[in-house]
């Protein structure tokens, strides 16, 4: 399993429970640990606060460390809306310009489009890749939410990268089968959401109203967790690292200690048995489950 590294939580507060932006000192330590690990690939975006700006003073105080550091960065989800086409590809090329100055980069691992709809546009695809082939960008990619969006991502053999919503309660793109037409073409996959926000690891018996309605499918989760005598954590992370389609599983920290609880996991594998009963079990779910729009 390798692990790429979230840094919403380094430029605003994030999660369902209520998770607090870490101090700059205290990110600072986490990046320096994640690369110490062997962490490389870190996920950020210009919708996440200042995330990008406190990635860019890191880089710029530790130069030597920083080299190591693949970074993955996005387009603002509004960059083209209600926007004229003819202007799309400079709109484009002044955020890329605004993000690696920013990051205090040369370059970026890839680039991705925030707002998935931009896909079912291909002016909005062909403007985003001409204007990435002008900027030193491996590769350009997109976030998608939906297996409508997914499909979509595919059907452009520009798009590259594909960050995509996974966890144990989220099997819609295997369903699908998502995963092996993006090995097919060679697409890497980045899953996020394996904690869906959090909520597999919160106790049922103190939900939000917003999610009450997942007590039983939680309550589920963990009694499976202790059948195998693993924790909801190692469940969560072990399932979406267990899968051969997804390249990276993207997970976010808010300190020290719960980098090392993931790094500890790379090496852990699920029982294949229970990795069997969690697909079993959860093989069909709500959709607002799934769907954290929905729990609003």
């Amino acid at each position: 399993m390798k692990l790429a590294l979230g840094t919403v939580q380094f430029g605003m507060d994030y999660g369902i429970q209520g998770g607090r932006q870490p101090a700059e000192e205290a990110v600072e330590s986490i990046l320096s640990d994640a690369l110490r690990q062997g962490i490389t690939h870190f996920d950020t975006a210009s919708a996440y606060g200042n995330a990008e700006m406190v990635l860019g003073r890191y880089r710029k105080k530790h130069p030597q460390p920083a080299q190591a550091m693949r970074l993955v960065s996005k387009l603002p989800p509004q960059a083209l809306v209600q926007k004229p086409k003819a202007i799309w590809k400079d709109l484009v090329l002044q955020e890329i310009d605004e993000s690696l100055e920013r990051l205090q980069t040369t370059g970026l691992e890839a680039y991705l489009f925030h707002n998935a709809e931009s896909l079912f546009q291909e002016n909005a695809v062909r403007a985003f890749h001409e204007a990435c082939r002008e900027r030193p960008i491996k590769k350009i990619g997109v976030s998608i939410y939906t297996p409508k969006e997914a499909r979509k991502a595919l059907s452009y053999e520009e798009i590259r990268v594909i960050q995509i919503p996974y966890n144990v309660f989220d099997r819609r793109l295997d369903q699908s089968g998502f995963f092996e037409q993006a090995k097919k073409q060679g697409v890497k996959i980045y899953a996020r959401s394996s904690l869906l926000q959090g909520l597999l690891l919160m106790d049922p018996e103190q939900l939000p109203d917003s999610v009450r309605f997942a007590k039983g499918y939680l309550e589920k989760f963990r009694s499976i967790c202790r059948d195998y005598k693993v924790s909801p954590l190692q469940a969560a992370v072990g399932y979406a690292g267990a899968h051969d389609g997804i390249d990276f599983v993207l997970f976010g920290v808010d300190n020290q200690k719960q980098l090392a609880e993931y790094v500890s996991l790379q090496n852990e594998k699920l029982p294949p048995e229970m990795i069997q009963t969690l697909q079993k079990e959860f093989e069909e779910v709500e959709e607002r489950l799934v769907n954290p729009a929905l729990w609003k």
